[in-house]
C-alpha cells in the first residue's frame, strides 16, 4: 500500500515536471520569434518594414546612411536592403547600415522627383 502511494507521488511528480518544462519551452519560444520583412510602396518610391511577428520593430520609409530623405528608388533595392538587415538580425548583430553596406549591394540613391 505505501509502495502504491510513493509510486503514484512520482507519476503526479514527473508530470508536474514535464508540464512545468513544455510550459516553460513554450514561453522561451515566443520570446525567439524570426524576423521577417517587407517592401513598401510609398507612391512616391520605396521603403520597408521589419517584423517580428505581427508588430512592426523597424519602419524604414528613407536610405538609411544616407542624408536628406531618399526613398528607394525601386522595388529591388529596398528588398536587397531588407534580406541584409534580416541576415543581420538573424546574425544577432545590429541592424543599423553605413553607406558602404548599401554600396555594397549597388542601391541606387537618385533622388525620385
Amino acid at each position: 500500500m505505501i509502495l502504491t502511494t510513493k509510486y503514484w507521488g512520482l507519476l503526479v511528480l514527473f508530470l508536474a515536471l514535464g508540464l512545468g518544462y513544455s510550459i516553460y519551452n513554450q514561453i522561451t519560444t515566443d520570446n525567439n520569434q524570426q524576423f521577417h520583412g517587407q517592401v513598401v510602396n510609398l507612391n512616391d518610391g520605396f521603403g520597408y518594414q521589419i517584423m517580428s511577428g505581427e508588430k512592426i520593430v523597424i519602419l524604414q520609409e528613407y536610405i538609411p546612411g544616407f542624408p536628406g530623405k531618399q526613398k528607394f528608388v525601386s522595388e529591388e533595392d529596398a528588398q536587397k536592403t531588407v534580406n541584409l538587415v534580416l541576415s543581420k538580425l538573424e546574425d544577432g548583430k545590429s541592424p543599423v547600415l553605413l553607406p558602404s553596406d548599401l554600396a555594397k549591394l549597388n542601391i541606387s540613391t537618385a533622388v525620385v522627383q
